[in-house]
């Protein structure tokens, strides 16, 4: 039978980061970066393993060791935090994976308000970012996908209470009335299902309350980027009961931001402003004393928001990457620009948030989202119904497209989508010699690329004429008339059920032993349907649609084979004592195949890409120390993924392929810890080894070796990292609280360090982001009449950090390219009222 003591502690552990740095090594061009020991011998894959594996725990315990040599302990001890990362409740310190848990509190205290601010305290998990609102997608321990791909589903699955959303900027570009967010390391294929194979963010929405409450927080703030912009954020909620057996909570959040993004083309207007909105209305109903159906409506829309992410169009210099004969843009400004009146860009360095566009990329989209679910107890056990529905529409519009500042097309990207999908569990009771649980899920989804015939997607401009194709110098090929038109419309279906099972057996008061599978099948249509219309201008017919972006010839329907396989995991726990749990576990997660069914040239035959399987090992330790007064976890893990699905940029868009096999090695750990009375720290801290084992279809990088209608060519990736993942990625958080006499001061500091990483997918080795740090500070006062007021400034430091580039290979050999920016230095003033 389980512990009686380790049942009491099932409630356990608060949201952890990171702690232990490192200075990461330089990327070297075409080689694994080197890494010397004291004395200057080289250190090994090995032998960083083992630095890794002791080092991070050894930091975490020092900190503990000097929290216990304080003078007094004092009443405070860690606040416990119940997670459903195992999909029943449970304490963060008895789940046997690695989970990161963020409270309301800790997300409030660090100025938490959007999922891209959560990497900066959890050290394993990076966020990328495009242009479409609908594409934003996640990376735990390197492992990620592209977002600006729609048909590549993602490997970080997103879950909103339960439902999941294929397309993971969905819903979440606000973090309002969020109870919990769960960070899940490593695989979760077994319980989570499809898309988890580099582990889950699960997102817990507070229930409605019994009592009425209600609660305000208003932010003024100033964004200094290549333009000072203010932005205000208004957000709201209230809650309470309808009758004795139904309660309510509705919520609202808005957020209107100025541009961020100086335009160096005067007279056309500045770039990154964001005007957004959502609402959320539920309604939990106690249809007898042991059922409950909660049922939610939300809505989200992004509207009137010019180039929405922080994506700034580069345009290099007359020397990159050898020379002025490499570099067409360049050209075509100095032949074209005093025909339409643009000149070249007097300065192209992003990191100053200045961008030179005739322009900017304009964007609007909504979600809407249903949910329901359902929980009842029936003879002893507990049944679970979760039933999501979605659908979504974004529409993205820009007239330099090709990032030339010449009137050269006019690109128009409609992309809509519908989700439907239903869950069945039924549960035993916890705190039994053998907890199981056994389920059903079944997932349905359409998603089209285009406006079905009634909007082209490109449109040829006043220079088309005027401008070759993969040629440093206007000649007889041109890209075409203006009002040339090319319709691209493609769609894509998924339908997905699977049964799932997983069972614990306590052998005795101190080992366990977890066991889960599932089985679970998808099947896959896409389709490409292009057409063009050429002007009266063009009687030749000849242009770059008919070529390149949007040729007839590649028409018709994608074959993708179904998926049908197991996945599943085994875990072994011990518990030395109440306060301690070693675990050791195997996870096998897959993920099935797909086709790129967006424009350009390729034959149906070659749009296609494989299945991914992954085999993860993970050992760890959790132990609390100090009378609750100290909490560290540590995980050493080793994944195997075979036919990783990747993405490079080619032509003039990402395209999905698969790296044969990729391998990730990795230490994580982190802690919390009382130092005194009211001061608390939370560390973290995440070293990966994360390559490609064997690569020989990567996407290579500029000076491309192929003009762009010409069928790519492959560059060998085998022994290269895996972009924006990092070697070392680290957290430390500090908050302190004080009584005084209007009531309780508290200051909270947050630092995340990160060594370098290639920021883009083909490993340009010119693309790299260097190690920075960030800095958050908040000062605050929460007064005995229910106000709180806090100043605070977001990237203290204003560090430029490219979040990800994008390499266009439009024109051959040009080296333009797409960059992402994080935010800049942010100062602001925060006021909330609970009523």
């Amino acid at each position: 039978m389980p512990s009686p003591c380790r049942e009491m502690k099932r409630q356990s552990a608060p949201a952890m980061t990171g702690s232990s740095q490192s200075s990461g090594p330089r990327l070297a061009a075409g080689n694994e970066p080197d890494q010397r020991v004291p004395g200057g011998k080289f250190m090994t894959h090995r032998h960083r393993w083992l630095l890794a594996a002791v080092s991070a725990p050894a930091l975490l315990v020092a900190v503990a060791t000097t929290a216990q040599a304080q003078e007094a302990r004092g009443p405070d001890t860690l606040d416990d935090v119940i997670v459903t990362a195992q999909k029943r409740e449970q304490s963060l310190q008895e789940v046997p994976i690695s989970v990161t848990a963020l409270t309301t509190e800790t997300l409030q205290e660090a100025g938490v308000v959007d999922m891209k601010s959560i990497s900066t305290l959890v050290p394993s998990m990076k966020t990328q970012e495009s242009f479409q609102p609908v594409a934003q997608a996640y990376r735990i321990r390197g492992i990620g996908s592209e977002p600006s791909i729609p048909t590549f589903e993602p490997e970080v699955g997103l879950f909103i209470d339960g439902v999941y959303m294929p397309r993971s900027g969905l819903g979440v570009g606000d973090l309002v009335d969020v109870a919990r967010v769960e960070v899940l390391s490593g695989p979760q294929s077994t319980l989570y299902g499809k898309n988890v194979n580099a582990g889950v963010i699960n997102v817990v929405t507070v229930a409605p309350a019994e009592e009425f409450e209600a609660s305000f927080a208003g932010t003024l703030s100033q964004l200094q980027g290549g333009r000072d912009a203010t932005a205000v954020r208004l957000a709201g909620s209230i809650s309470g009961p309808v009758t004795d057996d139904i309660r309510f909570r509705v919520t609202g959040v808005t957020y209107d931001q100025d541009h961020t993004y100086e335009n160096l083309v005067s007279g056309v207007g500045d770039a990154n402003n964001m005007h957004r909105y959502a609402v959320r209305g539920e309604l939990a109903i106690d249809l007898s004393g042991t059922t409950m159906l909660r049922v939610a409506a939300a809505r989200s829309e992004i509207y009137d928001t010019d180039a929405i992410n922080p994506e700034i169009f580069v345009q290099p210099t007359s020397s990159y990457p050898s020379g002025p004969g490499d570099n067409t843009i360049w050209t075509l400004q100095g032949a074209l620009g005093p025909l339409f009146g643009v000149s070249r860009c007097p300065n192209t360095d992003s990191r100053d948030r200045v961008i030179c566009t005739t322009d900017p990329t304009h964007t609007e989209g909504y979600n809407n989202l249903i949910s329901a679910t359902l929980t009842s107890e029936i003879g002893g056990l507990d049944f679970t119904s979760i039933t999501g529905w979605s659908d979504y529409r974004s529409r993205t519009t820009t007239s330099d497209v090709a990032q030339t500042q010449l009137p050269l097309i006019t690109y128009f990207d409609t992309q809509s989508g519908e989700i439907f999908s239903q869950e069945f569990r039924l549960a035993s009771p916890g705190g039994e010699t053998v907890e199981w649980q056994v389920g059903a899920t079944y997932l349905t989804s359409e998603f089209n690329r285009g406006d079905h015939g009634n909007t082209p997607t490109f449109v040829m401009g006043a220079a088309a004429p005027f401008t070759p194709l993969g040629a440093p110098a206007p000649a007889a090929a041109r890209l075409g008339q203006p009002g040339d038109q090319g319709f691209l419309d493609s769609n894509s279906s998924s339908e997905y059920y699977a049964a799932f099972g997983q069972a614990t057996w306590h052998l005795t008061e101190q080992f366990a032993l977890t066991g889960g599978l599932r089985w679970q099948h998808e099947s896959k249509e896409a389709s490409v349907n292009n057409r063009f219309v050429i002007s009266a201008a063009n009687p030749l017919g000849i242009n770059a649609l008919n070529i390149l972006l949007t040729p007839t010839s590649v028409n018709g329907s994608v074959a993708i084979p179904d998926m049908d396989n197991m996945v599943g995991a085994l875990t072994g726990e011990y518990h030395p004592n109440e306060d301690t749990m070693l675990y050791a576990t195997w996870s096998h997660g897959a993920k099935s195949g797909g086709a790129n069914i967006g424009f350009g040239n390729a034959p149906l035959t070659a749009r296609p890409f494989k299945p991914e399987s992954v085999d993860n090992y993970e050992v760890g330790l959790k132990v609390d120390l100090l009378e609750n007064r100290a909490r560290i976890s540590t995980a050493a893990f080793h994944a195997v993924y075979d036919d990783y699905q990747n993405a490079g940029f080619i032509g003039a868009q990402f395209n999905v392929n698969n790296a044969e096999e990729v391998v990730v090695d990795g230490v994580e750990a982190t802690g919390a810890f009382v130092i005194a009375d009211g001061l608390n720290l939370t560390a973290g801290a995440t070293w990966l080894n994360s390559r490609y084992e064997k690569y020989t279809g990567g996407a290579c990088h500029a000076p491309f070796p192929q003009p762009p209608a010409a069928a790519p060519v492959a560059c060998d990736l085998s022994g290269q990292p895996l972009p924006i993942a990092p070697d070392w990625s680290t957290s430390v958080g500090l908050n302190y609280e004080h009584q005084v006499a209007w009531g309780e001061f508290y200051a909270r500091g947050d630092w995340a360090w990160s060594s370098e990483y290639f920021t883009n997918t083909n490993l340009d080795p010119r693309l790299v982001q260097e190690a920075y740090s960030l800095v958050n500070v908040r000062l605050g006062l929460r007064t005995v009449e229910g106000y709180d007021f806090s100043l605070f400034a977001n990237n203290l430091f204003d560090e430029a950090v490219v979040v990800q580039d994008a390499v266009t290979t439009l024109f051959g050999k040009d080296p333009s390219y797409q960059r992402f920016l994080a935010p800049p230095r942010e100062i602001g003033v925060t006021l909330r009222k609970a009523f």
